[in-house]
């Protein structure tokens, strides 16, 4: 049975409950197909892969999540942001460049 919310850590937990052993983990933002292709990390997580990549890795006893593309790479943007900006001041670039995060970009796909 799926949980009741998903989505939510709880709901995961709860629907997982003690079948899940993990000693290690991937993670990858955005698409991780082909970025943990032959991995051998007991947990997967990232925004997407396809349908024949998650059967591969599950096949080989691997749990995998997914998050959703767009939505696991939203929340490091503000920190992508102040990196940029620490690179561009340890290169002598103040005021050269400005780095923005959108505040009206969101997730192209919907799910019914």
């Amino acid at each position: 049975a799926m949980p009741e919310e998903p989505g939510s850590t709880p709901a995961f937990v709860n629907h997982v409950g003690d079948n899940l052993k993990v000693s290690s983990v991937a993670c990858c933002a955005g698409s991780g197909g082909d970025v943990l292709r032959g991995c051998k990390e007991d947990l997967l997580v990232t925004g997407e892969m396809s349908h024949h990549e998650v059967l591969a890795h599950t096949h080989e006893g691997r749990t995998v999540i997914l998050t959703d593309h767009s939505n696991c790479e939203r929340g490091y943007l503000p920190t992508l942001k102040s990196k940029l900006e620490e690179q561009f001041s340890a290169q002598g670039c103040v005021g050269d460049y400005n780095v923005f995060v959108t505040e009206v970009d969101a997730d192209p796909l919907m799910v019914w």
